[in-house]
């Protein structure tokens, strides 16, 4: 087959590959040496020789015995496992043996061991010695670890006696540690009275509670709840031994005359501050004398300011739109989505009138709406608090608020 073009000869050795073009009167044998030729094909009459593969029991052929050793396996013969070291077995794993194939229990043995070592040793020691030791022990231990010991070891004695005690001495030790804990109040009360003060740099030894044996059901009685000194019942008759701080339970009270006098929400006054103004669950205002007969079922009590008075004033309520709580957010986010719905509409007077500039002067001064609006875009977060903020924001605009409620660019105080 003839190629189409003009033949060249590169010559590979020059600088520059030099280019000498071959001309047409040269022998055809000389141009077949430099280019490609065809395929031919040979006829031959006899077949190819199958392959000779050795048996094998396998029935899969044999591989080829290499008489050459790897790289791979020479690395691997360089790098020998090392020997692990022997382990020696635990003292637990020694005491599980015995005691399966002997039937020792090791463990009460070593406890007995060791109780058996520690009576000699308190044998030995004197009363002086004694009461050292427990002295350096109750100022060294922590007080409440000392009584879980002390309840620890009355329990284990308790459990290995109880069984072998009568039902008579049971009843003849009652009386005994009763007896015995009289004699010991009245000697504790001599040596307090005995004993001069001490000094107000000397630090007194941490308390220990021990237990007590519990009262019959005859000892106690009813107590009246409307009584005025029912807290102090309640602590002196149920809980006599059990330390208490008595101004924790101050918010169980009702307010007493002066601190209902001193309420900026009293309605004796004749003017009111904005922000001490209440609303109930549905963003209604709720009047002074109201507040004061309102139920404490109702929910609207509160322990912050003005406890006696129902409601919650806006700063109130933008102090709860900032709790780590979902629940509390949820409850101010609705609450001030129904203000602002009523004070957008004109419930609270017509626009521009006192009562109405004032209240959103509060508004805009606690800054309640920035907050759920930063609650409303979030990405994740409670879907409750997110979905109470998104309604509220739509009451605000819905009343017709959209343009109160937020400070300006430049503005300090609200107008």
């Amino acid at each position: 087959m003839a190629i189409p073009g003009q033949r060249f000869e590169l010559d590979l050795d020059a600088a520059n590959f030099t280019f000498n073009s071959i001309p047409d009167d040269v022998s055809q044998e000389h141009v077949l040496d430099f280019s490609i030729k065809d395929i031919q094909e040979h006829d031959t009459d006899a077949p190819p020789t199958a392959p000779s593969l050795k048996s094998s029991k396998s029935g899969f052929p044999q591989h080829k015995q290499r008489a050459k050793v790897s790289a791979f396996k020479q690395r691997n013969q360089s790098f020998r496992p090392s020997i692990p070291p022997k382990v020696e077995p635990s003292d637990q794993a020694i005491k599980h043996h015995v005691g399966r194939k002997y039937g020792v229990d090791m463990d009460a043995q070593q406890k007995a061991e060791i109780s058996e070592e520690n009576r000699r040793r308190v044998a030995e020691m004197s009363i002086e010695d004694i009461a050292e030791a427990r002295a350096e022990l109750t100022r060294s231990l922590n007080p409440a670890f000392l009584e879980r010991l002390l309840k620890r070891a009355n329990i284990e004695e308790d459990q290995l006696q109880q069984a072998q005690w009568p039902e008579a001495d049971v009843q003849d030790l009652d009386a005994q540690f009763a007896l015995e804990h009289d004699v010991k109040s009245i000697s504790d009360t001599s040596e307090q009275t005995a004993t001069p003060p001490q000094s107000s740099e000397t630090q007194p030894a941490p308390s220990v509670h021990f237990p007590v044996p519990p009262r019959s059901a005859e000892a106690y009685k009813p107590l009246n709840p409307d009584d005025p000194s029912f807290l102090a019942d309640l602590k002196t008759h149920y809980f006599p031994d059990t330390p208490h701080d008595p101004t924790a339970l101050s918010w169980l009270q009702d307010p007493t005359e002066e601190e209902t006098a001193a309420s900026l929400y009293n309605p004796t006054k004749d003017s009111f501050l904005a922000s001490s103004l209440r609303f109930g669950f549905n963003g209604a205002l709720i009047p002074p004398q109201r507040s004061l007969e309102i139920d404490v079922k109702e929910g609207l009590h509160h322990h912050g300011d003005d406890p006696s008075s129902a409601g919650y004033t806006i700063p109130e309520l933008s102090m709860l739109a900032r709790s780590t709580l979902p629940n509390q957010r949820c409850m101010a986010y609705q609450i001030l989505g129904r203000i602002l719905y009523r004070l957008g509409r004109g419930d609270f007077g017509p626009r521009g009138s006192e009562l109405q500039e004032a209240i959103w002067s509060v508004v805009e001064k606690e800054r309640p709406i920035e907050v759920m609006m930063s609650e409303a875009n979030r990405h994740s977060g409670h879907a409750s608090a997110k979905a109470h903020a998104v309604e509220a924001l739509w009451l605000w605009r819905k009343g017709g608020g959209g343009d109160r409620g937020i400070l300006k660019p430049g503005q300090k105080l609200a107008k």
